[in-house]
């Protein structure tokens, strides 16, 4: 277990995975990056980003980037699993799914969580509706907002190898408590599977 644990470290499993060039030479500037080796340009320790990735000012400018012509590439799976956008907050995150799903020819199906208390004498302390505001890290937020066509992320590992923690689907059916999706990345590509509701405790 020594060795496993040392041998892997370092390590980006997906680049090892996949065997893509430009993704592991892009692994191995964000390891330099963790591990300080690249020198800030200036007093404030500010680290010039262009050798790492394109800059751009504006989120519609970085969406166009990442995912231009949404609408008519959406549905091949290729084209959307080498594509993806990453936000440190999750304010962020669902301002750029809105403005992603609102160019996707169906319609919108919400979902609501369902808000509920660990311990029922804290009831009158947290009510049902500050809960529904609340948006702890790992946790989406109170209402989604979903079409089908999209692709989702899975953020819980449900049934290993299949479906883990980063898996790809493509919503193909919208139910009131089931999502049918295809998986599309390669593991299990293809394969069709039911995420139900499940209970997340933060």
């Amino acid at each position: 277990m020594e060795w496993y644990s040392k041998s892997w470290a370092n390590n980006n499993m997906r680049v090892h995975l996949n065997g893509d060039p430009s993704a592991q030479q892009f692994a191995d500037k964000l390891l330099k990056l963790r591990n300080d080796a690249i020198t800030p340009n200036n007093q404030d320790g500010c680290i010039a980003m262009q050798s790492i990735r394109r800059i751009v000012k504006t989120q519609q400018e970085l969406k166009e980037g990442v995912f231009p012509n949404v609408s008519q590439h959406f549905i091949v799976y290729s084209w959307m699993c080498q594509r993806v956008i990453l936000f440190p907050r999750n304010e962020d995150v669902s301002v750029m799914n809105k403005q992603l799903l609102q160019e996707l020819p169906d319609s919108v199906h919400v979902y609501k969580s369902i808000e509920t208390k660990c311990r029922i004498s804290e009831a009158f302390n947290y009510p049902i509706e500050f809960l529904n505001t609340l948006g702890p890290p790992g946790v989406h937020s109170h209402t989604s907002e979903i079409r089908i066509g999209a692709q989702i992320i899975l953020l819980r590992t449900l049934h290993p190898p299949s479906l883990y923690n980063g898996t790809r689907l493509r919503i193909k059916k919208l139910m009131t408590n089931i999502i049918e999706a295809p998986i599309v990345t390669q593991y299990a590509a293809g394969e069709n599977v039911f995420i139900l509701r499940i209970s997340i405790i933060p």
